[in-house]
């Protein structure tokens, strides 16, 4: 089953509607790029899931090369949690934050996240496509619906 891309500018709004078991909460995922993207799809995601039983996640997928251990480089760590937990204090509501170090990106969205999951990608206000847009079209073709918030 083959999800879907929705776009939103600022102003626009989208309904959250439940899917799937009614006992299990929505699962919200906010992919972190960098700061501002990712407090921009936060606050988008708080308001998609305001008022339902959902779980808001902010995960990190770091990209480390081949030649490098998966066992993380102490300084990476650290300025990346900082960096999570700064923009994770921006929000007014709990959410859960992850931090996961992988070789491909695309494919370990596609093992972490729950089938069907609502993922909120921020992504720049450009004319071409960019590379969270990218990512979303295959986030969307492996099943989960996906919001992009364009950020100027």
């Amino acid at each position: 089953m083959r999800g879907r891309t929705v776009f939103l500018n600022e102003g626009s709004e989208l309904l959250l509607t439940p899917r799937g078991e009614p006992d299990r909460p929505v699962e919200v995922v906010v992919p972190y790029n960098n700061p501002p993207l990712a407090a921009q799809a936060l606050s988008a995601a708080l308001k998609l899931a305001h008022g339902f039983e959902a779980v808001v996640t902010l995960l990190c997928i770091h990209v480390l090369p081949y030649p490098s251990p998966l066992e993380v480089q102490e300084g990476i760590r650290r300025k990346l949690e900082t960096e999570l937990t700064t923009v994770a204090r921006t929000s007014p509501a709990p959410i859960q934050v992850r931090l996961v170090f992988a070789r491909n990106r695309e494919a370990a969205y596609l093992a972490l996240l729950q089938q069907r999951s609502l993922v909120v990608v921020g992504a720049k206000d450009r004319w071409w496509r960019t590379r969270e847009e990218r990512m979303a079209r295959k986030l969307a073709a492996g099943g989960h619906s996906v919001a992009i918030v364009r950020v100027k």
